[in-house]
């Protein structure tokens, strides 16, 4: 049995990980890839759990009651700091965003968290306006899954290696893990909401069993001595899987076919290779890293379970009390994030060692004080926190229910009114006065935004055609110009309203589905695209940053500023501060009526 129990260099890859999920989750448009650190804290996880269970079960000591009690030890402490604080704070600051959290608080400590959010996320008004401040522990649930099925897979191993040895059951587990890792793929389908495939067990567990492959198969592999070449190559393949990982972090795009197609697969095995190369003790790189000069590398790494509990609820506070137009706000977020992982993970040791903090049995002064500092308020928040989950009702009371009948009720209407209206058009045009505006046929394509105000866009735009759907990406506006075009209702004027449901700038996926809808239109026709107001959403800023640009690069586009109207007036919002209300939905029709005539009416201006 090779190799000791300690495996260097492994928390300067949690380091790798944990900053590249931080900094995905803090500034999403800049590190659009950064999510792939989960994969590889996947395989960690599943390396480590398999590495320390053969080797128990090799010495005979692995015990199915101490298993799970040093995993209960590990997580829940943390978890429940994190999750009863969290509560508390925003019971007094944010009481909207932890309204009916029971159903949630349950899901993530009953370890079913990531099956429960894509339930949530099947709703379109659920993953638009009810965003949560643990949306990010989709992940503890899949490790919690996993951590409580491990004993049954690793009883299977064990069966499977004194039955027909160790060869047939790392085969029998390879082929598992090979298995699994198709089912991503196998379920992926062009322009899908991948919420289910990046959430859900069956998709990624993969990765944990690559992980359980490598670690069952590294406590007794023989490692002979390498030649010069050998360790030449690997000295030189280390820096360059780092690189290939640093680069992945900014290339791949979460939206894109490829990732759920091959991408993350292929960074799960480059993940495992970096893995083997710094366990691998002949390559003196894991030693190196734990060297007193490189030991900072790993301080992240150590402390990663915490920063990882922590980051979302701060991301989610700073967004939700407008914290980010604060000048270095993100310095601040990352300082407010430490501080707490230190608290919670001395508080967390106080709990389980029942000890104070000390060395060689001597307490450190300071950091009892600090402890004490934080944790006195802490309790109180926990309390309160507790006190809200207690109390909290099974599901929230909001008026997204009379927005979903009225949104309802305007899709079923959509294709009646258009055949009226397509008919009024031609009417419409032969009585308008030779002084006055053509507003006749104009095609409007949109989201739930305009679905919404449908009913007074066709008040103010006598004849004009409506397509608009709840959920529409960007990219599905070119079908709805299409499906227009086909009609012979895709008139000269054309108001768009997308960009509310998801990112455009950034990502090349929707830019070029942008680009493909100008184009399609041409600049024969006047295009009106209404900007977007959804402050809660972190593409509010960029995306309306986009569509400027573009209508200083196309002078057949003119910008419909829905977001300077209403961000003056939030009462004529709903109450998910996105959709308007029936005061608003006037105020939105009104806005492109004027915006229209005026650019009409002066085309010079343009």
């Amino acid at each position: 049995m090779a190799g000791r129990r300690h495996i260097d260099g492994l928390d300067v890859l949690r380091t790798l990980a944990i900053v590249g999920v931080t900094i995905f989750h803090m500034f999403p448009e800049r590190l659009p890839g950064g999510y792939l650190g989960v994969s590889l804290f996947f395989v960690l996880t599943g390396f480590l759990l398999a590495y320390t269970s053969k080797r128990s079960w090799l010495e005979h000591r692995f015990r199915v009651k101490a298993y799970y009690w040093k995993r209960i030890k590990r997580i829940y402490p943390s978890l429940f700091i994190v999750l009863l604080t969290t509560v508390g704070v925003f019971s007094f600051v944010l009481p909207k965003a932890v309204a009916a959290i029971r159903p949630e608080f349950l899901s993530i400590v009953l370890g079913y968290n990531n099956w429960w959010q894509i339930a949530q996320n099947a709703d379109y008004f659920t993953r638009l306006t009810n965003a949560s401040p643990f949306t990010h522990l989709w992940f503890m649930g899949i490790e919690m899954q996993y951590y409580l099925v491990w004993p049954l897979l690793f009883a299977l191993y064990a069966f499977l290696d004194i039955l027909a040895g160790r060869r047939a059951a790392l085969a029998v587990f390879a082929l598992l893990a090979l298995g699994s890792a198709a089912v991503m793929p196998m379920m992926y389908k062009p322009d899908m909401d991948v919420t289910r495939l990046y959430y859900g067990t069956d998709t990624r567990v993969y990765a944990l069993l690559f992980g359980a492959v490598l670690g069952l198969w590294w406590v007794d592999h023989p490692r002979a001595r390498l030649g010069k070449y050998r360790m030449l190559l690997g000295y030189l393949a280390w820096p360059v899987l780092v690189g290939a990982s640093i680069a992945a972090y900014f290339l791949f795009d979460g939206q894109s076919a490829y990732v759920y197609e091959w991408g993350m697969l292929a960074m799960t095995a480059l993940f495992c290779a970096l893995l083997l190369l710094t366990a691998d003790d002949r390559f003196f790189v894991g030693a190196a890293l734990e060297s007193p000069g490189l030991r900072w590398l790993g301080w992240l790494g150590k402390r990663s379970f915490g920063i990882y509990l922590w980051q979302y609820p701060v991301i989610y506070l700073f967004a939700k009390l407008g914290w980010t137009q604060l000048p270095y706000y993100a310095a601040l977020e990352i300082a407010a994030i430490l501080v707490l992982t230190i608290w919670s993970d001395a508080l967390a040791h106080v709990i389980t060692s029942r000890r104070l903090p000390a060395i060689r049995g001597r307490h450190i002064v300071t950091a009892c004080i600090f402890l004490t500092a934080f944790t006195l308020p802490g309790l109180t928040l926990m309390g309160f926190g507790g006190h809200v989950i207690a109390v909290s009702a099974d599901q929230k009371v909001s008026d997204t229910g009379e927005l979903q009948e009225r949104l309802a009720a305007n899709a079923a209407e959509q294709q009646a009114a258009n055949d009226q209206a397509a008919a009024e058009a031609a009417e419409q045009k032969a009585a308008e006065d030779e002084a006055a505006v053509d507003l006749s046929g104009v095609a409007c394509i949109g989201d739930s935004v305009m679905l919404g105000s449908s009913g007074e866009l066709r008040k103010v735009l006598p004849g004009c055609i409506i397509d608009a759907e709840v959920s529409r990406y960007v990219g599905g506006g070119l079908d709805a110009a299409k499906e227009m075009a086909a009609q012979r209702r895709l008139g000269k004027n054309v108001v768009i309203a997308l960009g509310t449901n998801g990112p455009i700038a950034g990502y090349e996926k929707y830019e070029v589905q942008t680009r493909a809808l100008l184009e399609y239109l041409g600049p024969d026709r006047h295009i009106f695209w209404v900007n977007v107001y959804c402050p809660e959403l972190s593409w509010q800023q960029t995306n309306n940053g986009y569509l400027a640009n573009m209508a200083k690069d196309h002078p057949n586009v003119t910008i419909v500023d829905w977001y300077g109207l209403v961000s003056k007036h939030p009462e004529w919002l709903g109450g998910d501060g996105i959709h308007p209300n029936d005061e608003g939905t006037a105020a939105y029709a009104k806005l492109i009526h004027d915006t229209m005539a005026e650019a009409l009416a002066h085309p010079a201006a343009d």
